[in-house]
């Protein structure tokens, strides 16, 4: 399976490579978002004033819209005579698990480019490097696994690219509030605390619950 799995994974990434019109987007869309902020909070010079709270939302929104537009179109550009070759090649664990894994790829480095363009452009707050990585990891682990899971759902329910917002809203909001807290207490403090361990902790046990439900629920939406 897990051969088969990065043999799916090593193709999408072909793929991209080849194409790069989502990758071209996705960068033109963060590019955009930061200067379009920076120019906003420059008018009246409220950028100097920025907290690390204001900075932290800024931040997880940009990486919260870009993800959905990259990673839940992932089902949908699979053409249905592809999607039946999987199904012949291919088990529905090894299917999901590259598609998460590539998601999580993409998911990183989008995390990656926006806190680069976010440090040079807007300014950079943080104050605990190694903590505001392992939150922007564990962050985007919930972020791709997450909309990958909806992605599928939806592809199977006619490509109704709605049912993934209706799906993942009720379930964004938790990580939402752990990465926006925990990457304002990494702007704030240069020291872990109980409740950036607690957080963290429970952030990892979202992605956890995430990866459990699209292995065990996937085989079932490959089916139909």
């Amino acid at each position: 399976m897990f051969r088969s799995a990065l043999t799916i994974f090593r193709k999408d990434l072909l793929i991209e490579f080849r194409n790069r019109y989502a990758l071209g987007g996705i960068v033109l869309y963060v590019l955009s978002s930061v200067l379009v902020i920076y120019f906003s909070l420059n008018y009246n010079d409220s950028i100097r004033d920025m907290s690390p709270v204001i900075w932290s939302i800024f931040f997880w929104l940009i990486i919260l819209f870009s993800s959905i537009n990259a990673i839940a179109n992932g089902f949908f550009r699979e053409p249905p005579g592809r999607s039946y070759y999987y199904y012949y090649i291919a088990s529905p664990q090894a299917v999901i698990a590259s598609k998460l894994i590539y998601n999580f790829v993409f998911t990183v480095f989008l995390i990656l480019l926006a806190f680069i363009v976010f440090a040079v452009v807007v300014g950079d707050p943080v104050q605990n490097l190694p903590l505001f990585l392992t939150t922007a990891l564990l962050g985007g682990t919930g972020y791709s696994f997450l909309f990958t899971l909806m992605g599928a759902i939806a592809s199977r329910a006619g490509n109704n690219a709605t049912l993934i917002a209706v799906l993942g809203f009720p379930i964004i909001i938790p990580i939402l509030i752990f990465v926006t807290r925990l990457s304002a207490s990494c702007m704030a403090a240069t020291g872990a605390d109980p409740d950036m361990m607690k957080n963290l902790l429970l952030l990892a046990a979202f992605n956890v619950m995430e990866l459990l439900l699209a292995y065990i629920l996937f085989p079932y939406i490959w089916r139909e």
